[in-house]
């Protein structure tokens, strides 16, 4: 026993052999997570009862439960303990479009996934890249790539689908217009337009089509569209849901409702587009002055400056 701890104790282990070592540990604890990923270990009893429940299903939809198990075994580790934060990051991806209970697992475990790839391209440039001129830097920029990727592609795809719905919404309320004034009731009305709008605008036909299930369903009408601005985020249409259900409660016409709201609605798109070519000459302002203008000079002034300078010189 002697002779080994003597032996261990005179083996020297440098710096470079030991972060070595930590990226040789990191690279097969990741081989085994996405081992454990794409073959989940599970009791015979859990197996036999996943087998029963899925028995109606297609190989797909086996694989992807297996997976979503998986995941779940992974998300608990990166899951925040702050319920604000959750619940902030259950209601953007609500707003992106994922609604399935299992989203919340799947975006905890990608971002687990991220912190590693992250630490792995830290590490990656410490020893790989000693010479580069900002390394430090470079180093952060990995980290924090690894941290708040997610969260960045989470806004990206949120602001993507509120635009694409926001961009349908003109032409469901003039189509709705039209199907109300030509004698269809506003359910009807409601579920020709989310069928005539699965083409061209998909995001808002599948939200205007839920409205629709609900209110079949016995949900009431303002209620229904209240759920539909708490799963898109959009506040522009709060004001739909308000005439439409001040003209129910009062008994008046939805069609001239309907039409009155279009035209505000209409009105205040118009606004926006004239605010934003408003601005248009402030923001060019800083191109003008770093691009443009040093040019504009060098071509008109620069042969003059030239030929002072020579004729100075002589």
């Amino acid at each position: 026993m002697e002779s080994i701890f003597d032996l261990i104790s005179s083996y020297e282990i440098d710096e470079q052999t030991f972060f070595l070592a930590v990226i040789l540990v990191a690279t097969v604890l990741l081989m085994f997570t996405v081992s454990l990923l794409l073959v989940s270990s599970k009791s015979p009893l859990k197996s036999r009862l996943a087998r029963l429940k899925d028995a109606t299903r297609a190989d797909t939809l086996k694989k992807g439960s297996r997976l979503e198990k998986s995941l779940e075994s992974l998300a608990p580790a990166m899951k925040s303990s702050n319920s604000k934060e959750s619940e902030s990051i259950r209601e953007k991806l609500m707003h992106a479009g994922y609604h399935d209970a299992s989203a919340l697992t799947f975006f905890y475990a990608m971002k687990g996934i991220s912190m590693v790839v992250g630490f792995l391209m830290t590490a990656g440039i410490y020893f790989f890249a000693p010479e580069m001129s900002m390394r430090n830097v470079a180093m952060i920029g990995s980290v924090a790539f690894g941290l708040y990727c997610p969260n960045v592609v989470l806004s990206m795809m949120v602001d993507k689908r509120q635009s694409r719905i926001r961009s349908g919404i003109p032409d469901a309320l003039d189509l709705l217009v039209v199907c109300t004034e030509s004698g269809l009731g506003f359910n009807a009305a409601l579920r020709r337009v989310a069928d005539e709008l699965t083409i061209s605008h998909p995001d808002f036909a599948d939200e205007l089509d839920t409205v629709c299930v609900k209110i079949n369903a016995g949900v009431e009408m303002s209620d229904a569209f209240n759920d539909l601005v708490k799963r898109t985020g959009l506040t522009e249409i709060a004001g739909l849901v308000t005439m439409l259900a001040h003209a129910s409660r009062i008994g008046g016409s939805l069609s001239q409702t309907l039409r009155e709201y279009t035209e505000d609605y209409r009105d205040k798109r118009n606004q926006e587009i004239e605010e934003i070519a408003a601005k248009i000459p402030t923001k060019m302002i800083f191109p003008l002055l770093i691009f443009i203008w040093p040019c504009f000079f060098i071509v008109a002034i620069g042969p003059s400056m030239l030929l002072f300078t020579s004729t100075m010189g002589n």
